[in-house]
């Protein structure tokens, strides 16, 4: 089980080999792979998105549990924020991680590092 940050797939929609090779061995191994609805918005809302890309994110998505920022999520998200000065996506995708007991996969070490409550994993 592993919460997987924005970060991470944003590098693997660009190519990066080892990012998709990591993913693609989890997902082989049965690995439960969550990500934020935070971060379905944030793959999906850049401006000059175009229907091919739209439909390969939505594709990828498809891969992965989608968890929605509900009261707990909410709340949690709030606390990190407070504690740690987040930025909003931020808190609660480490939320996420917090509540699925899952360590959060990213490359964002420098922010959520900090947050003593979940565990991080580089890739």
């Amino acid at each position: 089980m592993y919460t997987i940050d924005s970060n991470i797939l944003i590098y693997h929609l660009q190519g990066d080999k080892n990012v998709g090779a990591r993913l693609e061995s989890w997902l082989l191994e049965g690995e439960r792979l969550f990500i934020s609805s935070v971060t379905r918005l944030e793959l999906l809302a850049a401006p000059a998105l175009r229907a091919d890309e739209e439909e390969e994110i939505n594709e990828l998505l498809s891969f992965f549990v989608l968890m929605p920022v509900d009261l707990q999520i909410a709340d949690a998200a709030a606390k990190f924020k407070r504690t740690y000065r987040l930025h909003i996506g931020d808190s609660i995708i480490a939320a996420t991680a917090f509540l699925t007991a899952s360590p959060l996969v990213t490359r964002n070490l420098r922010d959520f590092r900090r947050i003593r409550e979940i565990r991080v994993q580089p890739l």
